[in-house]
């Protein structure tokens, strides 16, 4: 009897070893993961129309504001990885009509439209133009963009159609909507590395007040930022 004792004993005791070395292998694993999270931090806060009031309705508003980072860390960025993003021909409209997107990232044109369509772009940067193609309905054409800056892409057979590409040099942007009775739009920059940025916008035809601003990122933590945009005669 006292035998079967200990070996029940025993049995028990190399369950809770066994357990007890799981629990640890966890605790572990998820302290690394708040560990990887806590090296990160966050921007946010609200953009406001300041001195007139912008379009918010329709396929060609100025309701669309990109809040982006200038990175003063000297972090290399790798080229976006993944599938393509899209950038749709509907009636006779560029959708969507602003595209913040990478540096080195890929744009698939498509014509979802009952006609033909031209794409071409102007590079605002240097003045140059590409024409990419001419293509029926239900084709499509990929581009990859590999220098940053402002482009704007047209169709040489409808001259009423245009869109706005900004191409950045790192991932840390976002895209805000301004709303129409508010005039405001809130953004937030999540997972976004410790270290120095400057915080910058672009909108079709507003400016930053402020023109930009140095923040840092800390572990963890919020870094709160109210924008205001208004019109180039009163920026500071």
């Amino acid at each position: 009897m006292i035998k079967t004792e200990i070996k029940v004993t025993m049995s028990y005791f190399r369950i809770f070893r066994v357990m007890l070395l799981i629990c640890l292998m966890m605790a572990t694993i998820l302290g690394a993961n708040v560990a990887d999270g806590g090296d990160c931090g966050t921007v946010s806060g609200t953009i406001t129309v300041s001195k007139t009031k912008v379009k918010t309705q329709g396929p060609k508003s100025d309701r669309e504001v990109i809040v982006f980072l200038e990175d003063l860390n000297s972090k290399t960025w790798p080229a976006p990885a993944g599938k393509p993003i899209s950038m749709d021909q509907k009636g006779l409209v560029f959708i969507p009509h602003v595209l913040p997107i990478q540096k080195g990232a890929t744009v698939k044109f498509l014509n979802n439209d009952s006609v033909e369509h031209n794409v071409y772009f102007l590079f605002e940067k240097t003045g140059e133009t590409i024409d990419i193609g001419t293509y029926q309905q239900g084709i499509s054409v990929d581009y990859t963009f590999k220098e940053a800056g402002d482009v704007i892409a047209l169709c040489k057979l409808h001259l009423e159609m245009a869109a706005y590409i900004v191409v950045l040099d790192n991932p840390l942007f976002c895209l805000a909507t301004i709303n129409e009775e508010t005039q405001t739009a809130p953004y937030s920059l999540n997972n976004i590395p410790l270290g120095k940025y400057i915080l910058k916008t672009w909108h079709k035809k507003l400016k930053m007040q402020q023109k930009q601003a140095e923040i840092i990122v800390e572990a963890g933590k919020v870094t709160s930022l109210d924008i205001i945009i208004t019109k180039s005669k009163y920026v500071q």
